[in-house]
């Protein structure tokens, strides 16, 4: 599974209504092929550029930190300075995050004369339309306690980093989970990183979360190991104790079917007697043996082998003697 993710459209700091509003990928697009692009899109040099961070992201609709945005502004301030060191560049951040090699580039940046303006999540800044095509950016400093106010050719905002609007089908579609984000979710951080709670299925990328080049590289590693570990053996052995259905106590209620968290039990009708009958059936390659399905069924019909009720109760009865 390695759907990736796309960039967040802000509604906001009128982007889509002032051309010289941009987000850091397209601001990217203009660096390429050596900044002409970039160099002619406010028709020479830009005196100043401001980029905003968390656009979109660590607020209540997008709670997480979509982790790409610190470096990439950093990353194209550094381009801007390389291609026209007379421009003043300005970076207002809640928190720089560089983390790992990324805080060489932020020192970097630092010294080649990229300021870094701090503002607060309650104080966002304030951009609106100057004479001509300029823009001006109000921001709150929170070390001189007051307003401060900056004239820019070019603002480019971090945008969030959102999931693919796909991945909701085809979750449905492969029975896997997504995260309250709309992101997929591993089965456990630690122990199955890159597995799902179904077998067979993996994950890499920023289909899981937004993340570096490096740690996507990472994963898909991780992800493609897992795969070749099942590839190379001639036959799989199931699980042994599975749930297994006793026919007879079964009368297609179907109270096991939904909570079922691996989709291994089915309704099912057949013919006995003249009459039809319904039943439920488990799917043995998917089963786990949770017993979700037995705790829930009122008749006894579904019995995990080596977990039936009965032996439980003489487990538990058995302790409590001791």
């Amino acid at each position: 599974m390695a759907t990736g993710a796309g960039e967040h459209k802000p509604g906001e700091y009128l982007y889509g209504k002032n051309p010289n509003v941009l987000t850091q990928l397209e601001l990217e697009e203009r660096l390429a092929n050596d900044g002409r692009s970039f160099l002619s899109a406010v028709g020479r040099a830009p005196k100043t550029v401001v980029m905003i961070q968390c656009v979109g992201s660590r607020e209540t609709a997008r709670p997480y930190c979509s982790r790409l945005c610190c470096n990439q502004a950093v990353k194209n301030a550094l381009k801007i300075k390389e291609l026209s060191p007379e421009t003043n560049v300005y970076i207002l951040y809640r928190d720089m995050r560089t983390y790992g090699f990324g805080e060489g580039y932020y020192t970097q940046a630092r010294q080649e004369g990229v300021v870094f303006i701090r503002y607060d999540e309650n104080k966002k800044p304030e951009l609106a339309e100057h004479s001509g095509n300029l823009l001006s950016i109000k921001c709150f400093e929170p070390i001189l306690r007051m307003d401060i106010v900056l004239n820019a050719d070019l603002a480019v905002l971090s945008a969030a980093v959102v999931p693919q609007p796909e991945n909701k089908e085809l979750a449905q579609m492969l029975k896997v989970p997504l995260d309250a984000n709309g992101f997929f979710l591993e089965a456990h951080m630690k122990l199955r990183p890159v597995d799902f709670a179904n077998d067979g299925i993996f994950l890499c990328g920023m289909a899981h979360f937004p993340k570096a080049i490096d740690e996507t590289i990472a994963q898909a590693n991780a992800a493609a190991a897992r795969v070749a570990a099942i590839l190379s053996n001639d036959t799989m052995e199931l699980d042994a104790n599975i749930s297994s259905v006793i026919d007879e106590n079964c009368d297609g209620c179907a109270y096991c079917v939904d909570p079922c968290p691996y989709k291994a039990v089915t309704l099912i009708e057949y013919m006995k007697n003249g009459a039809i009958k319904k039943t439920v059936e488990v799917n043995s390659s998917l089963c786990k043996g949770c017993g979700v399905c037995q705790g829930t069924c009122p008749k006894k019909a579904v019995v995990v082998k080596g977990f039936k009720l009965e032996q439980l109760s003489a487990m538990v009865d058995g302790l409590l003697k001791e």
